[in-house]
C-alpha cells in the first residue's frame, strides 16, 4: 500500500535545564519516519509537504536514508522552515480544565514553546495530485495552517482512501513575540468530521469548543453527525496513556439509540526513558497505519499496537535517533 502524510516538518530547538541546547528535526518529521519504520518494505510513505528552501537539501538527505520513502509530493518553496523552540521545565506548570465528570483537574506540563513564522499552507491541487498513488491518509496539523479547512473538505469529498487527521494544532494561536497558546475554535466541528478517524490531546479537547465541552460531548456531536465520516476519536494523554471513543448502536427494548463507548489504555513505561516528544505522532502513525491495512474495523487493536510504538519512542531524543534505531 501507499500512504500519505501531509504537514509541515520543523527544526526544534530544545533546551533543558542543566543542558547543552540541541537541535533536532521536528514537526511531520516524527509522524513520516515513524510510518516509513512501522510500514517496512512492504509499503510506501509520501511526504506530501511545502518545504522551506533553506533546509530542503538537508531534510531531504535525511529521508533519502529511509528506503520507502518517496519524494514525489515534497514541493521546495521559498522561505525557511520553521524553527521552534521547546523549553522543558522541572516546575509544575497548572494548567484547569474539566473533566469529564465536570470536576476540575490539575494538569501539569512540562514545556514552554515558541516558534517563527510557518510555512505556507499546502494547495488542494497540489495534494490531489498525488491521490492516484495513495490508499490512505495521514493529516497533522503541526503548525495548524499546514492546511486550510477548505482543502481538508475537499480531501474528504474527493479523496477515496482512508483519512486518519491529527486536529493538534488548529487550536494554537502565536503571538507577535513568538509564543504559542491555545484557544477555542469556531469551526471545530467542521474540522473535527472530515476524516474517518480523528486524534486530539486532551488539552486540545478541553479548548477546542467555545463552548468548552466535554471530552463525551465534543465526541457525541462529532460521532453521530449525519452525513459524515468520522467513526473514531483518539484522546491522548501523556503519561496518564489514551483514550478510544466510538459510537455504538445499543438498544433498549423497542427502543434504538446512539452512545459512545469508551476504551482507555495506560502508558506504556520505558525503563529506557529519554524524551517524550513526538509520542503523539507515532501513536497516529501506528493508529493511522493499522487502520488503513483494516480499513477501520479493529479500532481498539490498533490502538493497543500504536500505544506500545509510543512507548518505545520514549526512549530516543529527536527524529534521528529514532530512524537510526528503530523500534526493534
Amino acid at each position: 500500500m501507499n500512504f500519505g502524510v501531509i504537514g509541515e516538518p520543523c527544526i526544534d530547538y530544545i533546551h533543558r535545564d542543566g543542558e547543552k541546547m540541541q537541535e533536532k528535526l521536528g514537526g511531520i518529521l516524527y509522524a513520516v519516519t515513524g510510518l516509513s519504520l512501522i510500514a517496512g518494505d512492504e509499503h510506501t510513505v509520501y511526504p506530501v509537504m511545502n518545504l522551506g528552501s533553506d533546509r530542503y537539501d538537508y531534510i531531504t538527505s535525511f529521508l533519502s536514508g529511509l528506503k520507502n520513502i518517496r519524494f514525489d509530493f515534497i514541493k521546495k518553496v521559498p522561505g525557511k522552515v520553521r524553527v521552534v523552540q521547546l523549553f522543558y521545565k522541572n516546575r509544575e506548570e497548572n494548567f484547569i480544565c474539566p473533566g469529564d465528570s465536570g470536576h476540575k483537574s490539575k494538569k501539569t506540563y512540562d514545556r514552554e514553546e515558541s516558534s517563527t513564522e510557518p510555512i505556507e499552507p499546502i494547495e488542494y491541487d497540489f495534494i490531489s495530485s498525488a491521490f492516484d498513488n495513495l490508499d490512505g491518509l495521514l493529516i497533522n496539523m503541526v503548525s495548524g495552517i499546514d492546511i486550510t479547512l477548505d482543502t481538508l473538505l475537499k480531501i474528504k469529498n474527493n479523496f477515496r482512501g482512508y483519512i486518519h487527521l491529527d486536529a493538534h494544532n488548529i487550536v494554537m494561536k502565536t503571538g507577535i513575540d513568538g509564543k504559542r497558546s491555545q484557544g477555542a475554535i469556531d469551526d471545530w466541528f467542521e474540522w473535527l468530521t472530515c476524516c474517518d478517524t480523528l486524534q486530539v490531546n486532551e488539552t486540545e479537547a478541553s479548548v477546542i469548543s467555545p463552548e468548552k465541552l466535554r471530552e463525551y460531548d465534543i465526541a457525541y456531536k462529532v460521532l453521530s453527525a449525519e452525513g459524515t465520516g468520522t467513526k473514531a476519536m483518539v484522546i491522548t494523554r501523556g503519561h496518564e496513556g489514551v483514550s478510544l471513543l466510538t459510537k455504538k448502536v445499543k438498544t433498549n427494548g423497542n427502543q434504538t439509540y446512539f452512545d459512545i463507548d469508551r476504551l482507555d489504555e495506560p502508558a506504556i513505561e520505558n525503563n529506557h526513558f529519554k524524551d517524550s516528544t513526538g509520542c503523539g505522532d507515532i501513536l497516529g502513525a501506528g493508529f493511522f497505519y493499522r487502520n488503513a491495512l483494516t480499513s477501520g474495523k479493529e479500532y481498539p487493536a490498533a490502538l493497543i499496537f500504536s500505544n506500545k510504538l509510543a512507548g518505545k519512542k520514549t526512549q530516543f531524543t529527536g527524529v534521528e535517533e529514532m530512524a537510526e534505531k528503530g523500534f526493534d
